[in-house]
């Protein structure tokens, strides 16, 4: 198959998803318009807006499958969707978080509040009732997502992050060490819980628990994977009840992760499933045994290096991206 991913690259995934059905033989190209200062290396051309519109006809010509990413398409307001469906292109979004999360349906689903979305709740309805009348089909990382597009899309289907583990030297907790590491890498401080991480951290500190702390902010995906391998615990978001891409890598890397993942979430997921989850009421007391027992960071350690080689083999994601593709 032809395949063509645009616009918007998030934290990598679009170019492991392009390299990845690359390897199954099909003509995959990636183009993305999104840039921030992570700076994550992946298979994909770097664009923007106007490049893109410029190149908009042969892209289409070529394209049998269109992936979307993040509810953008090729132009800014996806003025070429009715051509693509005159077409008969194959159509597929994929979104990722805060493009469909409604300050309304956070209220309603999740105990702990979240910071708005960059798009007002009346956006969010009008983009997806706008994007569904052409594309019938959604892709969502996990079930936190599922209840924000399930009442557009006629077909939505759940595929988890992907991630190459074996490009992950894991450096696994070592059993001799007494005083952990624990590492917190907010990209977004009030998305992430960062001030009940701090708090916690503090609260343990004062209670006289032997650890270390750094917070990792504002380098780029790779300087922040070094210092993520000097870590034992690294504590991801506490609000959102679900996981994200720092998890995922976290655990590749063979690191003990927290996070909070909702009952409703975790339902869904496989029986070892790894993360420790922890509220911002519960994280000081979730830490406890990991920073006084170095065995259980290590076999914690060694159980998400399993997790991911398996949940999140991006080789198998590609194989059930292409059987999404082949019913589209």
């Amino acid at each position: 198959m032809k395949v063509i991913h645009v616009p918007t690259e998030i934290s990598g995934q679009m170019g492991m998803i392009c390299d990845a059905l690359r390897k199954l033989g099909h003509q995959v190209s990636g183009y993305n318009w999104f840039h921030t200062y992570l700076n994550y290396e992946g298979k994909v051309t770097p664009t923007d807006a106007y490049e893109l519109y410029k190149h908009l006809l042969p892209l289409i010509n070529h394209a049998e499958v269109c992936h979307f990413h993040n509810g953008n398409t090729f132009t800014i307001k996806g003025e070429e969707l009715p051509l693509l469906k005159e077409l008969g292109k194959k159509l597929v979004m994929h979104h990722w978080g805060n493009d469909v999360r409604t300050v309304k349906k956070v209220k309603e689903l999740n105990p702990f509040p979240l910071p708005p979305s960059y798009n007002t709740d009346e956006y969010i309805h009008e983009r997806l009732t706008y994007l569904t009348s052409y594309i019938d089909t959604a892709i969502v990382q996990d079930y936190e997502m599922v209840p924000y597009v399930k009442d557009y899309y006629k077909h939505v289907h759940v595929i988890p992050l992907a991630c190459n583990a074996q490009e992950f030297v894991p450096h696994y907790p070592p059993v001799t060490k007494e005083k952990p590491l624990i590492v917190h890498a907010p990209t977004n401080q009030a998305f992430k819980g960062t001030e009940y991480v701090h708090s916690s951290i503090d609260h343990l500190e004062y209670q006289g628990y032997n650890f270390s702390y750094k917070k990792i902010e504002q380098l780029s995906h790779k300087e922040a994977l070094e210092l993520y391998k000097e870590a034992d615990i690294i504590v991801d978001q506490l609000l959102c009840g679900t996981y994200g891409v720092l998890s995922v890598e976290a655990m590749a890397l063979g690191k003990v992760v927290v996070a909070n993942i909702r009952e409703d979430v975790r339902s869904h997921l496989p029986a070892d499933f790894p993360i420790v989850s922890a509220t911002p009421e519960t994280l000081s007391e979730v830490l406890k045994p990991y920073i006084e027992q170095p065995q259980l960071r290590y076999e914690t350690g060694k159980r998400s290096r399993a997790f991911v080689e398996n949940f999140h083999n991006a080789d198998l994601i590609a194989k059930n991206l292409e059987h999404i593709y082949s019913k589209l």
